[in-house]
């Protein structure tokens, strides 16, 4: 048994079909041969090296040779096949009949997961985001670590987020929790927040600059927004991203001449980074709207959450 569906069913089938085949060579071999226990031993020895062999190539081929190395060694003393090969097959048809049985009444599925994994994914994503643009606020605080372990992680939670895909792909289930629009639209938006990060990653400023306090502010809404965003997706809500709304939106001034304009005389980073903020505003704001076939909306109280729109 393993902990996702098709593993444990591929391992199933790759356990029986290995069975069938190492007992039908093995039990040919000695009804045609009749080796004797020298033989018997020897070939014996030789599939429990290919037991070894195949460890790590496939558990069909495992299962074939643990098979033939069952009939030759039963074989050494004097055991006849028609004792040793329907003990095997009958005894690999129970086991394997109680553990599907067991997944049936307890099964681990991971379709239902697939909205943590997103919630994980897009955490991840966000910490990223802010922590490159912290390095813009405060550039003598620059950490090449930081920013590693925070790509690191990212790129964790997408490795998890496709291997439950692919899972749950296989599972029969009905209800997946998340639509295939939904899932295609929040690849799409994270993948763009994505990119945009890491052009800000690659101009990051060298340490000792000026520091941004636009910046700060920034980074501050983009963590804030990280935790509100996963408890949202992972209570079926759609999040909405109004600190990073108003961080961006607090740098509009009134005055056109105003350094800290965005469209004014000010410093070329500060208007890069307002401009970076508002590619990742709209990209969250895609997955937002990906996230509405999967999640009922935000409603006030007493007000009933809308069917699930499935695509």
């Amino acid at each position: 048994m393993r902990p996702g569906f098709s593993h444990t069913y591929g391992r199933a089938a790759a356990r029986l079909g290995g069975t069938v085949v190492g007992l039908i060579i093995a039990g040919a071999l000695v009804e045609l041969a009749h080796p004797g226990p020298l033989v018997s031993g020897t070939l014996s020895v030789i599939c429990g090296g290919l037991i070894l062999l195949f460890l790590y190539t496939g558990y069909a081929p495992v299962q074939a040779a643990a098979s033939a190395y069952t009939v030759f060694t039963l074989a050494m003393a004097g055991v006849g096949l028609e004792q040793s090969v329907p003990a095997r097959l009958i005894l690999t048809l129970i086991g394997g009949g109680l553990a599907m049985l067991a997944y049936a009444l307890y099964p681990a599925w991971e379709t239902p997961r697939l909205r943590t994994r997103l919630a994980d994914w897009i955490k991840a994503d966000l910490v990223y985001a802010a922590t490159v643009v912290g390095h813009y606020a405060d550039p003598t605080r620059q950490s090449a670590r930081e920013t590693r372990e925070a790509v690191l992680a990212g790129r964790a939670a997408v490795l998890a987020w496709r291997d439950a895909m692919a899972l749950a792909e296989k599972e029969p289930v009905r209800q997946r929790g998340l639509s295939r629009t939904t899932e295609a639209g929040a690849e799409a938006a994270l993948a763009d927040f994505a990119h945009v990060t890491m052009l800000l990653e690659a101009h990051l400023p060298e340490p000792g600059g000026p520091r941004r306090p636009p910046a700060a502010i920034l980074a501050s809404a983009l963590r804030q927004s990280a935790e509100d965003a996963d408890r949202a997706v992972r209570d079926h809500r759609v999040p909405t991203w109004e600190p990073v709304r108003t961080a961006l939106d607090s740098r509009h001034v009134d005055d056109p001449g105003d350094p800290r304009a965005p469209d004014g005389p000010g410093d070329e980073t500060d208007r890069m980074l307002h401009r970076a903020g508002g590619l990742l505003l709209a990209a969250l704001e895609e997955l937002s709207t990906a996230l509405e076939y999967a999640s009922p909306p935000m409603t006030t109280t007493g007000a009933p959450p809308r069917t699930e729109a499935r695509a």
